[in-house]
């Protein structure tokens, strides 16, 4: 048995590094299903995160740093917030969730250095596990200890592999050559200065009204959500969570909205515009709970007047 285990710990760093080269040269080299199916790893991938990180380095400090998912980067438009001399980037990302969140604000906190954070916080969000998000993050955002561990905490042997595929690809120079379009024909996506993406304005998602919802609550993300609020308080950064105006009629059929506010409420300062603002799929929106332009306009308008009330600027 003593015998069998020092093989076995011999064999294990060579067992690694072949692992690491047949994964890196069949995944990318070769199309080989196998080795991809557990592989999902997307430069330039889906929402603009490439985009938005590359440009974090010709940004410098803001006043408001925005967090969370596809709603904070389809709902928060930095254009409509600088005519009111007000400077937000968006570091919104596909299916961020708390975890996400957390890790990117770790890296990026210092750098935008903002007198506010709002984190959006759709409730459909923190009923998922964050893969997705995490392999995002791996591809696409920076390459540092907060997201290495992100990536090695994670129970998916995808987001493993995803970490070896983006030191393989750092270090043969591939993202040095890769340059994300802004403008995505296939998404009905364009990207804005400052991390916002623009849905294309004749573009509407086919939706279907259930009879009733419910929001479930990931004990692990509620507690994620925890440590930003503790994290921001550290530093002495306001924190401010909002949740966006989604489909009126989808809204009212959502059962327990009233126990979600009450649950956000109880850490920190929180306002769900959807009491403030009755918009509709179609008109406002190209799905049940993503905002178009003339949505995001209406929405943004009222927030900046929430927050010229409140005294944050």
């Amino acid at each position: 048995m003593k015998l069998f285990i020092k093989r076995l710990l011999a064999f294990f760093p060579f067992g690694i590094i072949a692992y690491s080269f047949i994964l890196l040269t069949w995944s990318n080299l070769i199309p080989f299903e196998a080795f991809n199916k557990n592989l999902n790893y997307k430069m330039g991938s889906y929402g603009h995160l490439h985009s938005r990180i590359q440009e974090i380095d010709s940004i410098g400090e803001v006043d408001i740093l925005v967090v969370g998912s596809s709603h904070a980067y389809r709902g928060f438009d930095p254009r409509i917030f600088d005519r009111h001399e007000i400077d937000l980037f968006n570091l919104g990302s596909s299916n961020q969730t708390p975890k996400q969140s957390y890790v990117l604000l770790e890296s990026y906190l210092d750098t935008f250095n903002p007198s506010l954070v709002i984190y959006e916080v759709y409730p459909g969000i923190f009923q998922q596990d964050g893969l997705e998000s995490t392999l995002d993050i791996v591809a696409n955002g920076p390459l540092n200890q907060p997201v290495v561990e992100m990536a090695l905490k994670s129970t998916s042997v995808k987001a493993f592999n995803a970490l070896l595929n983006r030191f393989f690809i750092q270090g043969t120079g591939g993202y040095k050559s890769y340059s994300e379009p802004l403008r995505k024909l296939r998404d009905h996506d364009t990207y804005v200065s400052g991390g916002y993406v623009q849905k294309d304005g004749n573009y509407l998602r086919n939706q279907n009204l259930e009879d009733s919802y419910s929001w479930n609550v990931r004990e692990d993300q509620w507690n994620y959500l925890i440590s930003i609020k503790e994290m921001l308080a550290g530093r002495g950064v306001d924190f401010l969570m909002v949740q966006s105006p989604i489909d009126s009629a989808y809204f009212k059929r959502i059962v327990n909205n009233e126990e979600v506010d009450r649950r956000l409420r109880s850490i920190g300062n929180y306002v769900n515009f959807n009491y403030a603002l009755s918009l509709h799929y179609g008109e406002d929106l190209y799905d049940l709970h993503h905002l178009r332009q003339t949505g995001v306009e209406k929405f943004n308008y009222q927030l900046i007047d929430f927050l010229i009330e409140k005294n944050y600027f």
